[in-house]
């Protein structure tokens, strides 16, 4: 399926928000080239801190859909997974929300497994996440697979396999969840959110102490989407695991995070007698 030429470039940045399988399952083969082109050119923008002129242009599409003004529902759609991508980025859960807080559904297949993945990756992170999520997810998963060309397959599938890791180990389930996460990640790769995921990759690896890893996943995190919260956390974490950093973990999750499912996860080791019992610094 091609969307037609008035989705332009903004099209584009919102499939590549989900991954470029996607992009090419939505936008079709003939405008993969442009495509990655325009990828490319939103990975500058954030490496140099110069991705607010594009937040601005999102804003501007949805508030001339919002005015009555003629703009396709897949356009507006994609506007949505592109911005909503960008504030989960920088952790700005309660914007992301409003953002898919719309009762419109996407009328197409593609956009919307497109509109369930984005909700599903704020739920993940703003609610306390659950075996019937964890179900939902998957139930997406499968329905969006079922109209997905075989081309393209294994990779929009990595990319439920990320969101379906994030789960996990936002639940608690750290080695049930590594697996997932690191299949996922080369799907994401052009993803604003991507940040995300490889700092909770690098929170996993912490919560069963390979810390190695962790430092690893978290170094990555830090260069994703430089100058957002979970850049810095991830720099933090990395130089407290560090040579010469004491053993045990730096802390646990984000405050957001559920607390009650990662307290009672089998995979932490218990605090040692000289660390504080809250695990925040």
């Amino acid at each position: 399926m091609g969307l037609g030429g008035c989705a332009g470039e903004l099209a584009v940045f919102a499939a590549l928000a989900f991954s470029m399988s996607m992009a090419a399952w939505i936008l079709g083969r003939d405008r993969m080239r442009r495509s990655l082109y325009e990828a490319e050119s939103m990975r500058l923008a954030i490496a140099s801190g110069n991705h607010r002129g594009i937040e601005d242009d999102l804003r501007k599409q949805l508030a001339l859909a919002a005015a009555g003004e003629a703009v396709s529902s897949e356009r507006q759609w994609l506007a949505r997974a592109q911005l909503g991508g960008l504030l989960v980025a920088e952790w700005r859960l309660d914007e992301a929300r409003e953002i898919y807080g719309s009762d419109d559904e996407p009328a197409s297949v593609h956009l919307a497994a497109l509109a369930a993945f984005g909700r599903h990756e704020l739920a993940v992170l703003t609610e306390t996440p659950d075996d019937a999520r964890l179900a939902a997810i998957r139930h997406d998963r499968d329905a969006s697979l079922q109209h997905v060309p075989g081309t393209f397959r294994r990779d929009v599938e990595r990319a439920w396999h990320a969101i379906e890791g994030l789960c996990l180990v936002r639940m608690g389930q750290a080695r049930e969840g590594i697996g997932l996460l690191e299949a996922g990640l080369t799907a994401l790769d052009y993803s604003p959110a991507l940040v995300v995921y490889l700092f909770h990759l690098g929170q996993a690896y912490e919560h069963i102490d390979e810390r190695q890893l962790a430092a690893t996943r978290y170094e990555q995190a830090m260069n994703a989407f430089p100058g957002t919260r979970l850049a810095s956390e991830a720099r933090s974490r990395r130089f407290a695991l560090g040579p010469g950093a004491a053993d045990g973990f730096f802390r646990q999750m984000l405050p957001e995070a559920p607390r009650a499912a990662l307290a009672a996860a089998p995979d932490k080791a218990p605090p040692r007698d000289d660390e504080g019992g809250d695990g925040q610094t």
